[in-house]
């Protein structure tokens, strides 16, 4: 294991370029303190959800039936530098017939929504110029397709990190973002062993707008956990998407990375990841299909620990951790889009990297309806069906969003 990787960058070199970048003419500032408060506003959202889950193994039915309530703080700029606030909420309505990963519901299927108010996000926010922005404190990150370092926005208690980021725009087509964290505040929060990840996280990512519709970004995750070791990694890898001018209803993703154990990881191991992802829009239908790879040996496995996982390999959530023998996802989706109303169906075939064993196949479904701007409905299902992992599950998802 390599024990001696070269730190990308630190709060030290972030804190430098926040320094310099505060020399540049200021833009747009408020006048006065006065003037910033004037500019505050205060937004708030509820968003209900009653998930099931069914599971062919020796536990009892969930239900979770949980209410998140959000509250969140923009000040206005005074100084260049502006203030955000958000404070969630989560609670049970009806008792807790799921285990939340911290209430000791042990008999019953996971459903990681524990109850609990925590800050979400906690943050100074310091804009010198246009082209600049420096985060300092709690934020939410989500960085390209959030495959690799997301929020996890899905789960009622978000995932936010704390420390340090800057993002600048270097030119007319290209743009840095950097970060240097000390801890994630994970889903499993506020409470808890599970709530917080602490360690030295080190993120580069770097895009270039090739052209108007298409992306290039090059991203380095150097991760160094405090606790966990297994996790140790330096990931370098290239995100490319967009479509053609001449050809606007064909898009593309195609990516590539490779992930190296890093610091303390205890065994060694160098593993790759690909994506690749066409779809097209056939006027009443969007097809897409895709090919993911999740690279493993049979000892270890390419691990995307701050990632959206649920966004990834199936909603039923059963490779939230890639097995030792890797994973490839061959999937494929039809979405139908009528008015505020989308429909989507996708079926994924998920098969080892290594020892070439069938793991799974899943069929997913989505319908979701925006009656008001404000008001968000969604129905959502889940069916796995087990070959030579996890169990046959079912999942289904009622979910009301409404925005103050």
């Amino acid at each position: 294991m390599k024990k001696a990787n070269s730190v990308l960058l630190t709060p030290v070199s972030l804190l430098a370029l926040t320094v310099a970048s505060l020399c540049l003419p200021a833009a747009n500032a408020a006048s006065s303190a006065a003037d910033a408060l004037k500019q505050t506003t205060v937004s708030a959202q509820f968003r209900y959800r009653l998930e099931n889950v069914d599971e062919d193994k020796a536990l009892q039915n969930a239900t979770a039936s949980t209410l998140r309530s959000r509250l969140t703080l923009n000040t206005g700029s005074w100084f260049n530098s502006k203030a955000l606030l958000e404070i969630d909420n989560v609670s049970s309505i009806g008792g807790e017939r799921y285990n939340s990963t911290v209430n000791g519901n042990g008999r019953y299927s996971v459903v990681a929504d524990p109850t609990g108010t925590d800050i979400n996000q906690a943050a100074l926010i310091i804009s010198p110029n246009p082209d600049a922005q420096f985060t300092l404190g709690r934020q939410r990150i989500n960085l390209n397709n959030q495959r690799f370092i997301g929020s996890v926005g899905w789960r009622q208690n978000e995932q936010t990190f704390d420390g340090l980021r800057y993002q600048q725009k270097l030119a007319a087509n290209w743009q840095l973002d950097l970060a240097s964290l000390h801890n994630a505040n994970r889903v499993f929060g506020p409470k808890g062993s599970a709530a917080d990840l602490h360690g030295r996280f080190n993120l580069a990512t770097l895009n270039w707008q090739l052209l108007t519709t298409q992306q290039l970004s090059a991203f380095v995750y150097d991760l160094d956990f405090d606790t966990l070791q297994a996790r140790d990694s330096s990931t370098q890898g290239l995100d490319y998407s967009g479509n053609l001018a001449a050809l606007p209803k064909l898009k593309w993703q195609l990516a590539l990375a490779s992930q190296t154990d890093a610091h303390q990881a205890p065994v060694d191991f160098n593993h790759h990841y690909h994506r690749v992802d066409f779809s097209y829009n056939f006027g009443l239908f969007t097809g897409k299909v895709w090919q993911e790879r999740m690279a493993g040996d049979g000892q270890t496995a390419f691990q995307t620990p701050f990632a959206t996982l649920h966004a990834f390999d199936g909603f039923a959530d059963l490779f939230l951790t890639t097995p030792n023998s890797g994973v490839r996802d061959n999937a494929l989706e039809i979405s139908l889009p009528v008015k505020s109303t989308k429909l989507a169906l996708s079926y994924h075939q998920y098969d080892s990297d290594a020892g070439s064993q069938q793991l799974g196949s899943e069929v997913n479904a989505t319908l979701a309806w925006d009656p008001t701007p404000q008001l968000n409905l969604l129905v959502k299902l889940a069916q796995y069906n087990a070959d030579s992992h996890a169990a046959d599950t079912n999942k289904v998802w009622l979910m009301a969003s409404y925005n103050l």
